[in-house]
């Protein structure tokens, strides 16, 4: 169970680094840090034999679909890579990791037209993961559900706190008249 809970942490950290990075373009030295944490925390969860495949396809993914763009996430990529000397590397079935791989890069994949939504929502891992659930391994699904919800509640923080402070610059650039409320 505390894999599980490394999950969603990992994926709040994630998310919180991507939002300080591409939308407040944030230089303060706190998302090194989260980078480092959300990297420990992917480092874990790739040792742990249940979830290994999954976490590594991603990260794999996430190379080589060059989104570790920037100097925090090269850190919680190094991070996850060097926490692996720590915790141990397990042994992964092959055909399952380059599966979970190529669901990982279809995810990461920029749609245009109406696949567009496809790019925000990233399906493709999440339904891949329900595969392995035929045989009984069941920790892949809840493990990938898990970290995307610590994605997603961060992702739902962010944005209202982006539309009130979009709100308040409207209000503030909006001239007042003498009978408009305060």
């Amino acid at each position: 169970m505390l894999e599980f809970a490394i999950a969603f942490i990992a994926g709040a950290l994630v998310k919180t680094v991507d939002w300080l990075d591409d939308t407040l373009k944030s230089r303060h030295p706190v998302k090194y840090l989260l980078a480092i944490f959300y990297g420990i925390a992917i480092g874990y969860l790739i040792s742990v034999p249940q979830l290994s495949a999954i976490f590594l396809a991603a990260l794999a993914a996430q190379i080589l679909g060059r989104k570790v763009d920037t100097a925090a996430h090269k850190l919680g990529f190094a991070a996850a890579t060097l926490s692996l000397l720590a915790f141990g590397f397990p042994t992964i079935e092959p055909l399952l990791f380059l599966f979970f791989m190529v669901m990982a890069l279809l995810d990461e994949m920029d749609y245009i037209g109406r696949l567009r939504p496809l790019v925000e929502y990233r399906p493709f891992l999440k339904i891949g993961s329900l595969v392995p659930v035929a045989w009984g391994a069941w920790e892949y699904f809840v493990g990938i559900i898990i970290f995307d919800i610590g994605y997603e509640m961060i992702t739902a923080l962010t944005k209202s706190r982006e539309e009130e402070a979009k709100q308040s610059a409207l209000r503030a650039r909006t001239p007042r008249t003498r009978n408009s409320k305060p």
